[in-house]
Formats: structure tokens, C-alpha cells, sequence
């Protein structure tokens, strides 16, 4: 058994491949205490590189296709999610640029120049897809099954947070309406920030029945 196991951020992570979560994998079942401890932990402790856990991955024959993800969905999808939620803030507060970039860790092209998510599954099609993921308005209804509301519960919670961050901004009166904007770019970028600096240690193995055995 060959096992490469590598230290690394997410945003190297999410950078330097696509992954795929099998359709036999169970679904996305975090609910509001889960995600609620992430946020916490990874964004408001003061804890700038907190460690999130290991991953474990495999490669089929393709050597430029997708990784797929045996332990660590759960974390991926949140870490998506809250990306997501970022993003929309970001085009919200009209810095369309900083969303741009944060979109480019949840859509980009491949080595074809075909547009694909970095975080691919098939079992919430098409919600996480076009009701999360996507970067501007959802063109297909979707369905909401038990792993959708936990999606959706997710991202609502996450967008929330980010929102009472700005909004805290706004309620200050000792800082200017001008100096305010630049304030809630700067509170987005950091929390971004924090998304790309948490710590996990990635085990890629060469066959899948030795990724579940590990």
C-alpha cells in the first residue's frame, strides 16, 4: 500500500485539484450544531491556523481527473458552503472582483477549459449545484430531500454569520459611512482569509479499496 500523506492549507486544497464525492457515499448530514462548531472553531477562535482533520482520497486511472473523497466530505461541503456564502456577501457589498476570486476556489475550468466545480457530487444535484455553488441566479428547481434542507440550513446559518459581521460594522458610530465600506471589505477578506489558512493533512492513496480500508 502506497500512502502519500501531505500537510497542507485548503486553499492549497482547493487549488491544486477537483474532487468528486461518490454517489455510494452517504450524504451531506451536518446540522446546525456541527456547522455552528465549525464556524466558531475555524472563524471567530483566535486560533489563525486551526487544524481541521485529515482527508482521505484516491485517484482512479485518470492522472488528471477528479479526487474521491472517502473521509472528509462533511468538512469539504462546509467549507464550500461557507466559501459561498463569502462570495455572495462580497456581491452583495459591490466588491464583484473579491467575489470573482473567492468563485475561482468553487468554479473553474480544467485542464480541457471546461467549467467544472471543484467540489462535484451527485446525490444533491442540482440544489448544491445551482442553489449554492453556482455564481448568480439558480436555473433549475431543485427538490428538497433531507440532504437538501441540511444544504440549505447549512449555507442560511453560514450567510447569517457573515451577515451579523457586517452588519456589526454598521452599527459602530464612531466610524464613518465611508470608512464603514472599507471596514466590511476588510471583515470579508479576513474571514476569508481564515477559510484559506485552516490546516488538514491530505492521504492520497492509488486504489479505492485501500482509501476505505485506511
Amino acid at each position: 500500500m502506497e500512502i502519500k500523506p501531505s500537510d497542507v492549507t485548503v486553499k492549497k486544497l482547493l487549488e491544486g485539484n477537483f474532487y468528486r464525492i461518490p454517489r455510494f457515499q452517504r450524504p451531506y448530514s451536518w446540522d446546525r450544531e456541527n456547522v455552528e462548531d465549525f464556524w466558531n472553531d475555524a472563524i471567530v477562535a483566535d486560533d489563525a491556523d486551526y487544524f481541521i482533520g485529515s482527508f482521505v482520497v484516491y485517484r482512479n486511472a485518470d492522472p488528471y481527473g477528479p479526487l474521491f473523497v472517502v473521509d472528509g466530505q462533511q468538512r469539504l461541503t462546509t467549507i464550500t458552503i461557507l466559501l459561498a456564502s463569502v462570495r455572495d456577501a462580497m456581491e452583495s457589498e459591490g466588491h464583484k472582483a473579491l467575489a470573482k476570486g473567492v468563485h475561482q476556489l468553487i468554479e473553474r475550468q480544467d485542464l480541457n477549459s471546461d467549467q467544472l466545480f471543484v467540489l462535484q457530487t451527485e446525490t444533491s444535484y442540482p440544489y448544491l449545484q445551482e442553489h449554492i455553488q453556482k455564481h448568480g441566479h439558480a436555473e433549475l428547481e431543485a427538490d428538497l430531500g433531507e440532504e437538501e434542507v441540511a444544504l440549505k440550513e447549512a449555507y442560511e446559518y453560514l450567510s447569517d454569520q457573515v451577515t451579523r459581521t457586517l452588519r456589526a460594522v454598521d452599527a459602530n458610530p464612531s466610524v464613518t459611512a465611508k470608512k464603514k465600506v472599507d471596514q466590511k471589505r476588510q471583515e470579508l477578506i479576513r474571514i476569508r482569509d481564515r477559510v484559506m489558512r485552516l490546516q488538514l493533512i491530505v492521504i492520497e492513496l492509488t486504489k479505492e479499496d485501500e482509501a476505505y480500508l485506511i
